[in-house]
């Protein structure tokens, strides 16, 4: 508010995502019935509303659409899963017809389609208010100085894109005053980025998992390291135990992890006093679903159906979002908000064993950082179960490396493969700027 100096007066929209805020500060010492409870009236809310006006909805959440009173969880679970191609073929017909007024102008937001299958779907205001609230939710937690400098790399918008040309920069804590946000661009080269970051000294870097460690692999090639850097906030990829010890020890860097996704948002932040993460019950409806669709107990993994319970614009209700996670035990924090205790990713990011078994891969780095002149890898099995290692090296690998590149694919998956072994100039194209460690082309 002009001529208030202090304390501050926020108006607009800094004093909704405030609001909300301080909310969610209460809410997330909610016990977790008092928080299902909640989630099941917005739900109930938000289904209604997708029976009137969405058209793909119509037939298929007519019967529970009917009732007077909140649904309970056996009604919820009745709801058919839906699922990606669904939404592809649904296109439009998954739109509202009727969208709230007080909601905001929708844009589209595209998938980066990772699993060769990208999807449109519709935020508004509404959602970008809660994705913001729940940003400044993950700051607050972390307790980062809103005053320093962070440096995002990634693939970057055509607007980012043309801020950057004209040297640009942002705030990165919205509804506060904070320090600058930098951008680099990820189609450049890695030790574009490494110079980028010697230049431009950020505090903190938010970036892919994949691109960190061959960030931190070619730091040690090359000697360039950031010299100011805290902390690395990593999204839209897996996160192996090792990569958190290699920002540590190589970069002094602590690494706090998000999981989100495009289509749905951030649905889970890392706990400020555990590794683990918790689920962002208050604009997510979550679960976890075993092969029978049963919740899964702590301990067991299982699908990831995700409702995102303020998008009214393109509804995606009990929305399979191709992910797998191990469910954890509740938080000594305190935080009543359901706790992840890893997440595993995709199917696609599992192997087959000849037995027909599937197997999470455990990409230990420590086999293949022992390569000196290896920059980036990537272990793709083929639809007839053969394993190749693709390599981006800075020269051939002698024998005696080949053989330990091989060794390491064995030890990441437990069994005795015939590895064979691909030279590339470079990583395929991946959509987003993410790279995969495993890619599986099996199909079941």
């Amino acid at each position: 508010m002009p001529g208030i100096v202090w304390p501050a007066v926020p108006v607009g929209q800094d004093a909704a995502t405030l609001a909300l805020l301080a909310q969610l500060e209460m809410s997330q010492w909610w016990s977790p019935e008092v928080l299902l409870h909640r989630q099941l009236e917005q739900a109930t809310e938000l289904l209604r509303f997708s029976a009137r006006t969405v058209p793909f909805y119509r037939d298929r959440l007519a019967a529970l659409a009917e009732g007077t009173g909140a649904l309970t969880m056996d009604d919820w679970r009745s709801i058919p899963i839906l699922h990606r191609a669904e939404v592809q073929e649904a296109g439009d017909a998954l739109a509202t017809q009727r969208p709230i007024k007080g909601h905001g102008a929708w844009h589209d937001v595209t998938t980066s389609g990772s699993t060769g299958e990208p999807v449109v779907v519709q935020w508004n205001a509404v959602t970008h208010q809660f994705h913001t609230a729940i940003t400044l939710r993950d700051h607050i937690w972390h307790r980062r100085n809103f005053s320093a400098k962070v440096g995002l790399a990634r693939r970057q918008s055509e607007k980012t894109l043309d801020a950057m040309k004209a040297g640009k920069s942002a705030r990165w804590a919205t509804s506060y005053r904070s320090g600058p946000m930098v951008f680099f661009e990820l189609a450049d080269s890695v030790d574009d980025a490494l110079n980028w970051m010697a230049k431009e000294e950020p505090d903190y870097l938010i970036t892919y998992p994949g691109y960190l460690r061959a960030m931190i692999q070619q730091s040690e090639r090359s000697g360039i390291k950031p010299s100011r850097l805290r902390e690395v906030m990593t999204f839209g990829g897996i996160v192996p135990d090792d990569l958190r010890t290699l920002s540590a020890t190589r970069w002094g860097a602590k690494l706090v992890d998000m999981y989100s996704t495009q289509e749905v948002g951030i649905m889970a932040l890392e706990c400020p006093n555990h590794e683990h993460l918790h689920v962002q019950s208050e604009s997510v409806l979550l679960e976890v679903l075993d092969e029978k669709g049963d919740p899964c107990a702590p301990g067991e993994v299982g699908r990831i159906i995700a409702t995102p319970l303020h998008n009214f614009a393109t509804p995606l209700i009990r929305y399979f979002v191709g992910d797998y996670a191990e469910v954890g035990h509740p938080c000594d924090s305190g935080r009543g908000l359901p706790v992840l205790r890893k997440i595993y990713g995709r199917a696609r990011n599992m192997m087959t064993l000849p037995n027909g078994e599937k197997i999470w891969v455990a990409v230990n780095d420590s086999g293949f950082y022992a390569i000196e002149p290896l920059r980036q890898f990537q272990i793709v099995q083929a639809a007839d179960l053969t394993v190749k290692l693709k390599l981006v090296v800075d020269r051939p690998l002698t024998p005696e490396e080949e053989a330990v590149a091989r060794n390491a694919v064995r030890s990441a998956t437990g069994y005795d493969f015939d590895v064979q072994l691909d030279y590339v100039d470079a990583m395929p194209s991946v959509l987003g700027g993410k790279l995969e460690d495993v890619v599986s082309e099996v199909v079941d």
